[in-house]
């Protein structure tokens, strides 16, 4: 744990506790949990590491207080409630602090996530009668009716915060910022205001480079920087439980909830991000899956029925990668059984034999399977299918949003031991070469390293893990009619 030296004053005691007063008072839990709708009253590891070296550290000068600290970076684990802290700190400070103009800012770290926010504080606002009477809420800002003060949730682009001076601008998410572009144009119109605050609230990154680390690292240079960083160190072993003790500083967070989130997690690499809270020490440790894992799926064999239910994920193009179908079938006793069909070699036109490829799909499709394809990456074969084989097949976009969810459900079949790649070769291998891409708003979802000859190739992995997706989200097969698929979510 990282935590700056701190002094406070009487003042500064005095503002802290008036502006806990109008946190408790006007705003609420908004999380889609049993809190929701219930004073955001502090937690004490809240109130003594975050809240209080905020607003109390400080001294008068002149007949007005002057904040020691300008900026801020508060680093938490994953479920600590991150963004309802954000809106919250927002929302108050703007209220408690009535500036004629004021700007008030929050740097989304994603577009899904500027939403997200900004859904948030308006839900806060709504949910207080006083807040309602104030702020105003309208399409992309919400506006304070007497001083014409806007809050407003801003893209990750150093271009949204040029010509802006914001007397506060928080910072969500600072483990995905590439460079000082972002942060640097944020406070420089902060200059030439009174008491302004940049506040970054954030989780580890994935490696010990980059923006946020190097930040952390000469914090101590920065007289006005505070830093309160809560998660295991270098010394601590996070497989030992007895070293989880310092992570048990919020009331809904027990010994039982970190040992689910240890069990559960995709890799060590996940839990020690997310739930230690501290960057990865192995510099090469971003493999999805242990050799171990591997080895132990190659072993494992299952059945795989073609006339039942099965589902089918397609992966590649026409001329580079390899090329991938992959059947996936959930057995009787919950095994997850694989079955492929892979192409590694171009023929002598430099192409994919695509006659080929779609003998193949048309003997699947006589057993009515869903057939899931980007049809973005295979236009031509998809329109091949239907019109030349009879093959309809489902389009499944390759984006964040179902690649997210699929490569975690591929994921957590092989970390169970319930994966069978024992019929399945090239998938287990494929499944060696995935390491993990961090897309914060879905998750992780599997990607590849390297480019031309020295790529390692994981087509396979990810039609099998579209398979998978599909097989979770559909809960019978489709029906079409009208030139369209009609399926259960």
């Amino acid at each position: 744990m990282i935590r700056t030296e701190t002094e406070y004053s009487l003042e500064g005691l005095q503002i802290a506790r008036d502006y806990e007063k109008c946190l408790v008072t006007l705003c609420h839990h908004v999380s889609n949990d049993r809190y929701y709708g219930t004073p955001f009253i502090l937690e004490p590891f809240q109130r003594d590491n975050i809240w209080k070296p905020l607003f109390a550290s400080g001294e008068m000068v002149d007949g007005r207080f002057e904040r020691r600290f300008r900026r801020a970076i508060f680093g938490l684990p994953s479920g600590y409630g991150k963004t309802e802290l954000a809106a919250a700190l927002i929302l108050t400070i703007a209220t408690m602090e009535p500036i004629h103009n004021g700007q008030y800012g929050v740097v989304a770290s994603s577009v899904d996530q500027v939403r997200n926010i900004f859904e948030k504080v308006i839900t806060m606002i709504k949910l207080s009668d006083i807040l309602s009477k104030q702020w105003e809420p309208l399409k992309d800002v919400i506006v304070h009716r007497e001083t014409g003060a806007k809050i407003m949730v801003l893209p990750n682009k150093a271009s949204a915060l040029e010509s802006w001076h914001f007397n506060v601008l928080v910072f969500d998410e600072l483990h995905v910022y590439k460079d000082d572009g972002v942060w640097n144009a944020g406070i420089k119109g902060q200059k030439v205001l009174h008491n302004p605050l940049a506040i970054g609230i954030t989780t580890a990154g994935d490696s010990r480079d980059g923006f946020l680390w190097n930040t952390l690292e000469s914090c101590g240079e920065d007289a006005g920087m505070y830093v309160y960083w809560l998660g295991l160190d270098d010394r601590d072993d996070i497989e030992d439980p007895q070293a989880w003790e310092k992570l048990l500083v919020a009331s809904w967070v027990t010994w039982d909830s970190i040992e689910d989130q240890r069990n559960s997690a995709t890799s060590k690499r996940s839990f020690e991000r997310y739930t230690a809270n501290r960057f990865p020490m192995a510099k090469t440790s971003r493999s999805c899956f242990r050799q171990a894992e591997i080895d132990r799926a190659s072993r494992n064999s299952a059945p795989f029925d073609f006339d039942e239910r099965f589902t089918v994920g397609v992966d590649g193009a026409v001329s580079r990668d390899t090329f991938a179908i992959v059947a996936y079938q959930k057995t009787p006793d919950g095994r997850d059984s694989f079955r492929e069909w892979t192409w590694d070699e171009p023929d002598e036109s430099g192409y994919y034999p695509l006659p080929e490829i779609m003998d193949v799909l048309a003997e699947l499709y006589r057993h009515r399977p869903l057939i899931a394809v980007d049809p973005a990456r295979l236009t031509l074969m998809v329109q091949l299918l239907e019109r030349e084989r009879g093959v309809r097949t489902f389009g499944l976009a390759q984006n964040d949003k179902v690649m997210c969810p699929a490569s975690q459900i591929f994921a957590e079949s092989v970390h169970r031991g319930n994966a069978c790649f024992a019929d399945a070769p090239t998938l287990a291998i494929h499944a060696s070469n995935v390491i993990e891409d961090e897309k914060k708003a879905y998750g992780f979802r599997f990607t590849s390293t390297g480019s031309g000859r020295s790529k390692r190739y994981i087509d396979a992995a990810i039609a099998g893990a579209m398979a998978m997706y599909v097989w979770e989200m559909v809960d019978r097969p489709p029906t079409y009619e009208g030139g369209v698929f009609s399926f259960d979510l």
